[in-house]
This record gives structure tokens, sequence and C-alpha cells, in this order.
């Protein structure tokens, strides 16, 4: 990636592209999102919009960036938030990917499992790759 494509992404998409380089840990991801600014579409109600995925689970889509989520969906209604705020809005057992069409997308798995559980998933994770 040259340094203007580095100077073109979000902060929350280069450190989640560290994360999977080995260079930095999840934890830093962590720390990232929740002060990050994150764009999700806005549904027609009051309300999250979350995708079932059968045996996978429930997700929210958010994105690094106004430019990914209309990449995703089209140009729509939106709203922006920090991640910290917009998971005190996600029910508990809904993941939230982030930048789900790009290949450094990142789940957020905290409302879906106790942080022993998110270690281990990660752990599994960092050995399959």
């Amino acid at each position: 990636m040259d340094c203007d494509q580095r100077e073109a992404e979000s902060r929350l998409a280069l450190v989640a592209q560290q994360v999977w380089a080995g260079e930095r840990g999840p934890a830093d991801f962590a720390e990232a999102f929740a002060t990050a600014v994150v764009y999700a579409e806005r549904s027609e109600q009051p309300g999250l919009l979350v995708t079932e995925l059968g045996e996978h689970g429930q997700w929210m889509r958010v994105f690094s960036t106004p430019q990914r989520l209309y990449a995703h969906a089209g140009e729509c209604p939106y709203f922006f938030t920090t991640g910290a705020d917009l998971l005190e809005l996600v029910p508990p057992g809904v993941g939230v990917m982030v930048d789900p069409d790009d290949e450094h997308r990142f789940p957020v798995l905290s409302r879906l499992a106790p942080p022993e559980v998110v270690a281990q998933a990660w752990s599994r994770l960092a050995r399959s790759r």
C-alpha cells in the first residue's frame, strides 16, 4: 500500500490491517474501535439493521468510512457514532462486522460471548491464518 492510500484509509481500517498482518493484537483493534467513528445504514423504523446468518448468528454491518458504506449499500440514509456508543445500542447476541466487504473485515464479538470465549476464538483464528 503506498503512502497516499495509507493516508486515505481510516485509522480503524489501518489497525484492522495491522492486526491481520500480525503487527498488532486484537486488543489494539478493540481500543481503536471504541474511539473511532463508524457508519451504518439507517433503517426506516427506529432500530438497527441486523442480518440473520443462520448458524453463524446475527450480525450488524458497520463501516470505517461513508465511502465503504456506499460501496456496500449504495446511497442510503445512514448514521454515525463512536464504536463504544454503538456497542451500547447493539443487543446481546448480535455481533458487529466492520468493513465486511474488505480483506481487513473485522468482527467485534463483545456482545456475543464472554471475554474468555472471545480470546479462545482469536487464538484459534490466529493459528488458522
